[in-house]
């Protein structure tokens, strides 16, 4: 059988054709693969990690302050900040490099933020800079797709009105420290704004709202090209305080030579009016970067701008605490207010030589007239019969010794000395010539000004002890509704009508007769009762040394007051530190600020070399002055 073989060249051929195809095909795809994992990995990593999710914070509007009238004391305007993702930098050196160089910075403080950044997840972004001005905004954004790690974040910046007035009461904001950061459990986070004292800080969460989130898709660039999904933020709440704005420029325009303090409330409901403190800061100057001149130039000051003296600083009360010893004595039946005593300018206790502010003395006097005015021999005569702990026991029913419980943080407690104080605390024992001094304010017994405020309203308003506050009503700023303060108060010394109208009528003549220590600063047409205070710094005998501040060894001035007479709808204290006398340098704010309050126009001050002529006749004595009170001598 004939076998026929097949020509099969062709097809092998071809097949080597398609082998050598295949071959060179696999050979390409495989130099790609190499050529592309391999040779340009690394960029083609970097580009499919930058075109990622990013998170963006939105900032919550931080709520306005307002004060009762509603006059805007503190607000926001837009600010914008630059932050580094740093899991998007190429090399983080050269990042630092770029944000110093383009934003005028010194190199290490931007690293010094890069590196607390670090300890953050990587996710988060790293705030290296704020309140950049619109040419640094517009520098950053022409760099931007060379340097995709860094972007503009718009937040707001707090901007606070009346140039600073209130700076105490109202507090600053500033970055949160990391205790801070701890301390609220994780919502805030580095580079975040916090409220820092005063009621920024007390009412931190209800102004500050909760921030959101926005969740974005952007390029190799940094470039957003998408939008996943957003979180809004809650606004914070508006806050209305107790703080009326006209009474507070008042206070700061009177102390803007001076150093001290003032408050002004109502006694019937612890809202404060005013409160101003001296030397102030600006707390616009918080709402930035602070440089460590600035900083220096704050914390260096002899006279600790920073410091809210109506709550942290306390000083002897001087006479002013003599009104609350009266009461407390005549309560107990231990004085007689018509016996009289005499006042030869000095006295003698326990081998010692006591001296009244008044060389030559003030003669007879009894109770009226020694609070009228401010006798210290009849005082140092109450206090040796009454002792330290009668002395004590009295100041602490009109709560001195404990802290006011006002909403404002690191308030002093102030203090009431007495015999257990002295073993516990000097381990030593009272000395009695020690209460002579006390009897009259001096000596150690400290006060705050906020202190002396609550306890003349509860002299003058039935023996209940408000609780200062500056906090007056919250508001949502999307329904409008308001949340208000709910008033709290505690109980005092029970008040005795008759003992209480003697007191009153002793504090109405030191406004308002000639003779009074505070006569000069009564207002005409309105009913008010003060007591005036002048604390020693210094012994009258002591030697300045050379080279001293002779400022600095002036007495201190004190003046609390209320009105009207019969029913006290305002308190006002005034703390003048090394001001010499509570006439000169403390009641005329006093009267400056009642008169406001109640819308008595004053008569212009006269020109100073008129000042000492006759002083015009004094109002008529309210009713409870008409019965005269008897001198005579005490038995």
């Amino acid at each position: 059988m004939l076998k026929v073989r097949d020509d099969r060249r062709d097809l092998t051929r071809r097949i080597e054709v398609s082998r050598i195809v295949a071959g060179a095909v696999f050979s390409a795809l495989t130099f790609a693969y190499w050529y592309i994992q391999i040779v340009q990995g690394d960029r083609y990593f970097e580009l499919s990690e930058n075109n990622r999710i990013r998170s963006v914070k939105v900032t919550a509007p931080r709520g306005y302050v307002l004060d009762r009238e509603g006059r805007v004391l503190a607000e926001n305007q837009p600010a914008y900040n630059l932050q580094l993702y740093r899991r998007e930098a190429r090399n983080l050196e050269e990042s630092i490099a770029f944000a110093a160089r383009t934003l005028d910075l010194p190199p290490e403080q931007v690293r010094a933020r890069v590196e607390r950044g670090l300890r953050d997840p990587e996710f988060l972004p790293i705030a290296i800079a704020e309140n950049l001005g619109l040419e640094e905004v517009a520098r950053i954004e022409a760099r931007i797709p060379e340097h995709p790690e860094f972007a503009i974040a718009v937040s707001q910046r707090r901007l606070y009105r009346r140039n600073g007035e209130g700076a105490h009461a109202l507090g600053y904001l500033s970055e949160a420290s990391p205790d801070q950061i701890r301390r609220f459990g994780g919502v805030y986070r580095l580079g975040d704004w916090i409220g820092q004292k005063g009621i920024e800080a007390s009412y931190e969460r209800l102004l500050a709202g909760a921030n959101g989130e926005r969740r974005v898709v952007v390029d190799s660039y940094g470039r957003e090209i998408d939008e996943e999904n957003r979180l809004e933020a809650e606004p914070g709440q508006n806050l209305f305080v107790t703080l009326d704005a006209e009474l507070q420029e008042i206070a700061e325009a009177y102390f803007r030579e001076r150093v001290g303090a003032a408050v002004a409330m109502d006694p019937a409901t612890g809202e404060i009016l005013a409160m101003a403190s001296s030397p102030g800061y600006d707390p616009n100057t918080f709402t930035r970067r602070v440089t460590a001149a600035e900083w220096n130039a704050l914390t260096g000051n002899p006279d600790h701008p920073l410091q809210n003296r109506a709550v942290q600083n306390a000083h002897a009360p001087g006479s002013v605490l003599k009104v609350f010893l009266a009461y407390g004595a005549l309560v107990n039946r231990e004085v007689d207010p018509s016996a009289s005593i005499f006042c030869p300018g000095q006295a003698t206790f326990y081998g010692r030589v006591f001296r009244c502010h008044k060389k030559g003395g003030h003669g007879w006097v009894n109770l009226r007239n020694a609070i009228k005015v401010s006798c210290d021999v009849y005082f140092y005569n109450l206090g040796r019969r009454l002792g330290i702990d009668r002395i004590a026991e009295y100041a602490r029913a009109f709560g001195f010794g404990e802290p006011t419980g006002i909403d404002l943080a690191f308030e002093r407690s102030g203090l009431v000395p007495s015999e257990k104080w002295a073993l516990e605390k000097r381990k030593a024992r009272w000395y009695p010539s020690e209460t002579i001094s006390v009897s009259i304010g001096q000596g150690p017994i400290l006060a705050t000004p906020v202190q002396v405020a609550r306890a003349i309203a509860g002299l003058v308003r039935g023996g209940t002890l408000p609780t200062p506050h500056l906090f007056l009503a919250s508001q949502d700023p999307a329904t409008g509704a308001r949340l208000r303060y709910k008033a709290e108060s505690k109980p005092g010394m029970p008040i005795d009508a008759a003992s209480l109208a003697l007191v009153k009528d002793g504090m109405w003549a030191v406004v308002n007769e000639p003779g009074g220590t505070a006569f000069g600063s009564r207002v005409p047409g309105l009913e008010t009762g003060g007591k005036t205070g002048t604390v020693q710094v210094v012994g009258r005998e002591a030697i300045p040394r050379a080279g001293a501040d002779r400022r600095k060894l002036e007495d201190h001035a004190w003046f609390a007051g209320f009105a009207p007479l019969e029913d006290p709808r305002l308190v006002v204290v005034v703390f003048v530190e090394h001001g010499g006398h509570g006439s000169s340098a403390a009641a005329p704010l006093a009267k400056q600020i009642f008169a406001k309050r109640f819308g008595v126009a004053l008569p212009p001050e006269p020109p100073p070399l008129l000042r000492a002529a006759a002083p015009p006749a004094p109002a008529p004595a309210p009713a409870l002055a008409q019965a005269r009170l008897a001198e005579k001598p005490l038995p």
